[in-house]
């Protein structure tokens, strides 16, 4: 797919005293001479938040038949869109193709996450999907470039190299964490303990060793998209790398609770409100779903649901551990919404609008991610919803870019790999606990508690 001439690109900004202003992004003078590829780009999230920060992608590469489809729906976007697979292309395939002079600046990338996220299979790195991982970093190894980024789940920072099935470990136990200590040691005479490669943060420590060899110094740690803007907790692993020096820190939050003498989180409000009766497709619930929706309010789960109905509405998942905070969820207007999913109709990961009973739509899925509203989103509606759910959300995209530009260079200390992945992995097993929460106050003035992230 050809390069396209430029055009300004409008996004919504969320927060402050802006709530529903929007701006004009330029194609910045900073992106001229810096060579900038980016490599399993989706739905172009990530893309478009660097050209909000000054950085023009020279070249966008994602295999995914929808996406490139989507590319070529949004011709203003000036970048040379390859819709190939990276396995079969090596750095001088891409710098050719994409007309790149000289030095390449920077590639940033996400590599597929199902097999690390806790909606997919959790299969690690033996799953060919986790295997994409070693392909990004190869063409770090070939490109050479001055900086990468490293986007992912935030769940690979926990992440086992090798997946055990659950009723095939000692004790059956579905957090690996158990396992730390003694693995299974004496649990079960017919069940072999957990194996090295099996236990919690062996697929990060793999990884790291990996990169270890491209000799890069790196800044990692996981970030919420909620600190940088965006209307949505979202936390996600980010790796920042550096060719020669010392690498950029991770982008200071710039939104947060009140008293944190930040800018307020944006809400769901700030983000669809004014779009509320034109939300684009959406999925309607099965009648027997839709009735157990109705009864959950505003900002509630399946918690809030009349006891008895308790075990009908999780079924199976019921015994099962964990808090379930995505079952028969119905999001709330005045707190930022929680992950925006490839699939929002389902139960167990539910995204119910606050008013109507019914999944949040395209458009509002796609606002809360930071598309700006003339972003077109080819395919199929459960196309177009796993595009956005797997899109890195723009406010994330530009709190990175301008990280790389301008941000501040971490010193030696913090760059302790033990330190930062033990910081990253107290980070996501505090969301996962539900320890933060915040008071949803609703319009009819009556409150309840609701967990952040879910």
């Amino acid at each position: 797919m050809e390069r396209r001439p430029p055009r300004s690109i409008r996004l919504r900004r969320l927060g402050g005293n802006e709530l529903t202003s929007s701006m004009t992004i330029e194609f910045k003078q900073e992106s001229a001479g810096k060579v900038v590829w980016s490599l399993f780009s989706g739905a172009m999230g990530l893309d478009l938040g660097l050209v909000r920060a000054g950085l023009e992608p020279a070249v966008a590469v994602e295999i995914d038949a929808a996406c490139a489809a989507t590319a070529k729906a949004n011709p203003w976007l000036p970048t040379m869109f390859l819709a190939e697979d990276i396995r079969s292309l090596t750095a001088h395939d891409i710098r050719t193709r994409s007309n790149s002079v000289g030095d390449v600046f920077l590639i940033v990338g996400g590599p597929p996450c199902q097999a690390f996220s806790p909606g997919g299979n959790r299969e690690g790195l033996s799953d060919p999907r986790g295997n994409l991982i070693y392909e990004y970093f190869r063409v770090i190894r070939d490109a050479r470039p001055a900086y990468f980024v490293f986007e992912n789940v935030a769940n690979l920072a926990t992440a086992a190299l090798k997946h055990r099935q659950i009723a095939d470990r000692p004790g059956k136990h579905w957090n690996l964490k158990s396992y730390e200590r003694d693995r299974g040691h004496g649990v079960d005479d017919d069940v072999a303990p957990m194996q090295d490669d099996e236990l919690s943060g062996s697929a990060v420590r793999s990884l790291l060793a990996e990169i270890e060899t491209l000799g890069y110094r790196i800044c990692f740690g996981v970030v919420d998209a909620a600190d940088y803007g965006a209307p949505q907790h979202r936390l996600r692993f980010v790796m920042i790398g550096a060719r020669e020096g010392l690498p950029p820190r991770l982008p200071p939050a710039t939104h947060g609770l009140p008293g944190s003498g930040l800018l307020p989180f944006a809400t769901l409000r700030d983000a669809i409100w004014d779009i509320r009766d034109d939300p684009g497709r959406f999925y309607n619930y099965t009648p027997k779903f839709a009735e157990l929706f109705r009864q959950v309010p505003a900002g509630g789960y399946w918690r809030h649901l009349p006891a008895h109905l308790h075990k009908e509405a999780l079924g199976n998942a019921f015994e099962s551990g964990g808090g379930k905070t995505g079952f028969f969820r119905r999001l709330a207007w005045d707190a930022p919404a929680p992950t925006v999913t490839g699939k929002p109709n389902r139960k167990g990961a539910a995204m119910c609008h606050p008013d109507q009973t019914r999944s949040l739509g395209v458009r509002e899925c796609s606002r809360i991610q930071g598309f700006p509203d003339d972003w077109v989103f080819a395919g199929t509606t459960e196309a177009q919803f796993r595009q956005i759910g797997n899109a890195v959300p723009v406010h994330l995209g530009h709190a990175i870019g301008r990280a790389i530009l301008t941000g501040e260079r971490a010193s030696p200390d913090e760059l302790d790999i033990e330190a930062m992945l033990t910081a990253a992995i107290a980070r996501l097993r505090s969301a996962g606990r539900n320890k933060v929460k915040a008071r949803v106050v609703q319009p009819s003035d009556k409150s309840i508690q609701m967990p952040l992230f879910g």
